[in-house]
């Protein structure tokens, strides 16, 4: 079966196709066609956690690592410029460019030095739980998608008035069982009704228009994530590019609007990088029974007809 798998390398994010039958050595030599890199090593997960590409360990199977949906860190160990910088380089010596202590690849950041730190993007793993887990995140809980996936069924099932038919799109009790699920993807009712539970506002801020959906307006806290057409990564401020998230910090009185507008600086430049997947016109498929449509609509729809709610994005070359 044919998966696929996003590279983040310092050159900006990517994907690549690779059947799940085929090596670690496969993949590696993969990844160094698409980021031109020689020499690397690889993280994956959340929190990051090294890949082991050492060449006794490369006939491992990609199905055996369970790499399916992951996003892989592609942090260069010995860089070499191209003939033409070396050249350029000789003729007219320039100075490396600034790079914060501690930065690894897969931070995109942005240097506030009125606080004397960073707003980084924390990513979050491609495993259809981005949303609950960059939320969750911010509060520290342990176990994320699960504990969130239940509350979140729990509140619709105690509130029928507020979630009918009509607003879920389904059957109150077949959605909630679905979105129990750990591979349902989470949107705008669920972020709202987490918002009520934690008491928190919750801005999203859509990478490809820069708008920012608030939920939860009126409340004193606010947690900011990035919304980028099917996925949902984390804004956090550190106080050093080195420092573990468990330091972060991810909430923020809902007064200070500077935290916001930094957020938006972010999202802008990733907007730049192209980090946004255009839904109204993509190809997804279905990976349970290979049904194939267009768009976040049809997805939603196929979900609502079969239940079935695996989806990935399809590469047209």
């Amino acid at each position: 079966m044919m998966i696929q798998i996003s590279i983040r390398a310092p050159d900006g994010q990517s994907r690549i196709q690779i059947e799940d039958e085929s090596t670690l050595g496969k993949l590696v030599e993969l990844i160094k066609t698409k980021t031109e890199l020689g020499s690397f090593s690889l993280k994956y997960g959340y929190p990051l956690k090294p890949l082991d590409i050492r060449p006794s360990l490369q006939s491992t199977s990609i199905k055996d690592l369970n790499l399916r949906g992951e996003t892989i860190v592609v942090a260069p160990l010995d860089p070499r410029p191209h003939a033409a910088d070396v050249q350029a380089a000789s003729a007219e010596p320039k100075p490396a460019p600034f790079k914060p202590k501690g930065m690894e690849p897969d931070e995109t950041s942005l240097s506030w030095p009125e606080r004397g730190g960073y707003l980084v993007l924390r990513v979050m793993p491609d495993d259809n739980s981005c949303m609950f887990t960059a939320f969750g995140g911010a509060l520290s809980l342990e176990n994320p998608s699960r504990v969130l996936r239940d509350k979140v069924a729990d509140y619709i099932l105690a509130h029928p008035g507020k979630y009918s038919e009509v607003i879920l799109g389904d059957n109150p009790q077949r959605y909630t069982t679905r979105m129990r699920q750990m591979d349902t993807w989470g949107g705008a009712i669920e972020l709202s009704i987490l918002s009520d539970i934690y008491d928190v506002e919750i801005s999203s801020i859509d990478v490809k228009s820069l708008r920012v959906d608030r939920f939860g307006e009126g409340k004193d806290t606010r947690v900011i994530i990035l919304y980028s057409g099917i996925h949902y990564d984390r804004i956090a401020f550190c106080l050093d590019l080195g420092h573990p998230v468990e330091m972060d910090e991810s909430r923020w009185g809902t007064e200070d609007d500077s935290v916001l507008s930094k957020a938006r600086e972010l999202a802008q430049r990733l907007q730049n990088m192209h980090y946004f997947t255009d839904t109204t016109d993509f190809v997804i498929k279905c990976e349970v029974c290979n049904w194939i449509g267009q768009g976040a609509r049809d997805a939603a729809t196929h979900e609502r007809e079969t239940g079935h709610s695996r989806f990935g994005e399809m590469q047209i070359e």
